[in-house]
């Protein structure tokens, strides 16, 4: 019988023998080819595989012979990760969150929607599962999304009971440190120098000992302590620099290729002249906002996405992720030459249409939005040629205070693109090959690119606000000034500072960690 054979192969499942189980399910189906749950269990183990399309391609078979509530749910898993959130938007609109009374399938849908940045709901999620269930995994997938709404009472406290429950929670650790103050600060402290201490003893992974690390860092900040706090990201990074050791030759090779493409007429003019590029992609809906990472980039976004016909889209992946699609590189990189190389033969109209679709759920495709994923300066040339009327914006901030910012900050451990930030003297560089880029850009495209100094828009944001809007060909709103009362999600590193008022107090913080500047402050004086 095939439910006898099937619950074998969720046994082997259970048990961590996911092979044994994929065998089995495959036999079922051979036999009994409309046994919907195996092609459940096959897209479940498809997906922990990370082979997320072959895993929508089940699940789709699945719900076609019984249109299961779990079936969904899962599907909806395999786009968040696929990157495809207009999907996930479509099948999470036909769910009704009171009627999930599973534990498992509200999790997995909580998760899925914060990862495409759709915070709100998640909490609905994640507040539902914790009626079933307290984990301390679910409780930090709950304050994640809590803090990026802003309900940052309802994380501390969250985050709180989760450290209770899982002493080395190291991830809860880390967002804890967003949140204390007073004595608790001084307690977190102690905590973290004797969970850091054992996990150096006992050598667990780097991320372990990253994130403990920059937890620790950003309490001894809260104590005025800077060389302690310099020193224990500096211990924490010289331990990553060496196992992912960071290669200079390699950005080298991109930013020159990013000066070759604009040098070279024939990318300019490839597609120019085509109509249907013209008639496709004269859409200004998205608006680009790019710079290094800590440089202004979200305080853009905020006063932007304040405006009433404008909404926020967050750090999107999607048109990197698209172009590295259209180039057929088989790298594992998302980013490389090889991208580039083939940057002539791309369809930009079919692109453009796809990341279209892609968005089209952010501000129910209506207005315009922004998206502020920093590193797509990497992609302006294509950027233009799929959007040649699309604004973008590029943020310019002290040096100093981005490489301080960049070095202090925890960013994506496995993103070989952030491995500059592993010392100071890295991120200078790697300023340098951004400004140098800027500047070489900014002469290329002036009529949709603009330039904003982080330092003179906060200190004089009104003036350079009213400009924004304006290059933006927007209707000037006061709302846009008052980032403090603009209620959507941020998920991104200033998702506390945004909360606030725009001020100056950023402005000169690498002052704090003389003398570890020292070097730098001599490279950006010459």
């Amino acid at each position: 019988m095939p439910f006898d054979e099937y619950n074998r192969a969720v046994s082997y499942y259970a048990g961590g023998d996911i092979k044994t189980a994929y065998t089995k399910c495959v036999s079922i189906l051979t036999a009994h080819p409309h046994f919907h749950q195996a092609y459940y269990l096959l897209a479940v183990i498809n997906n922990q595989v990370h082979q997320y399309t072959k895993a929508v391609q089940l699940l789709k078979r699945a719900i076609k012979i019984e249109n299961a509530l779990k079936y969904r749910v899962e599907l909806i898993k395999s786009y968040s990760l696929l990157g495809v959130p207009n999907a996930v938007v479509a099948i999470a609109d036909t769910i009704i969150i009171e009627h999930l009374s599973s534990f498992s399938d509200l999790d997995t849908l909580g998760v899925s929607l914060s990862i495409v940045g759709l915070h709100h709901q998640a909490l609905l999620c994640f507040s539902r599962a914790l009626t079933f269930a307290e984990t301390p995994e679910l409780l930090y997938n709950y304050a994640v999304s809590a803090k990026f709404s802003a309900e940052h009472e309802k994380a501390l406290s969250a985050l709180t009971r989760a450290v209770q429950l899982k002493p080395h929670y190291y991830k809860a650790h880390f967002a804890l440190s967003d949140l204390t103050l007073g004595a608790d600060v001084e307690s977190h402290v102690d905590d973290l120098n004797s969970l850091l201490e054992n996990s150096i003893k006992s050598q667990t992974s780097i991320e372990d000992v990253l994130h403990l690390s920059h937890a620790l860092a950003k309490e001894y900040e809260k104590q005025a302590q800077y060389s302690l706090a310099f020193e224990t990201l500096l211990k924490a990074k010289k331990h990553k620099a060496a196992q992912l050791p960071y290669d200079r030759k390699a950005d080298k090779r991109l930013f020159d290729s990013l000066h070759q493409v604009i040098q070279t007429s024939s990318f300019e003019n490839s597609h120019n002249n085509r109509t249907d590029l013209v008639a496709a992609n004269n859409n200004t809906r998205p608006i680009f906002v790019v710079g290094m990472p800590r440089s202004g980039t979200t305080l853009v976004e905020r006063i932007l996405s304040g405006h009433s016909q404008v909404s926020s889209g967050g750090e999107l992946e999607h048109f990197s992720l698209l172009m590295k699609r259209a180039s057929l590189s088989e790298s594992n990189s998302v980013l490389d030459l090889n991208v580039f190389a083939s940057a002539t033969e791309i369809d930009y109209a079919q692109l453009a249409k796809a990341y279209l679709a892609s968005t089209a759920h952010i501000g129910n495709n209506e207005g315009q939005f922004v998206d502020k994923l920093p590193f797509n300066f990497f992609y302006l040339p294509f950027i233009r040629q799929a959007f040649p009327h699309a604004k973008i914006i590029c943020l310019l901030r002290n040096p100093l205070d981005t490489c301080i910012g960049n070095f202090r900050q925890l960013f994506s451990i496995n993103n070989p693109h952030y491995n500059y930030t592993q010392s100071l003297e890295d991120c200078a560089w790697f300023y340098q090959q951004y400004l140098e880029w800027i500047n070489a850009w900014r002469q290329h495209d002036d009529e949709h690119t603009k330039i904003v100094c982080y330092e003179e828009l906060v200190k004089n944001p009104e003036t350079h606000i009213r400009d924004i809007v304006k290059f933006c060909h927007l209707e000037w709103e006061a709302r846009c000034l008052a980032i403090e009362s603009n209620n959507a999600p941020v998920s991104t590193a200033s998702k506390m500072q945004v909360r606030e008022p725009i001020n100056e107090r950023s402005i000169g913080r690498w002052k704090k960690y003389r003398p570890f500047t020292d070097d730098i402050e001599k490279l950006f004086k010459t």
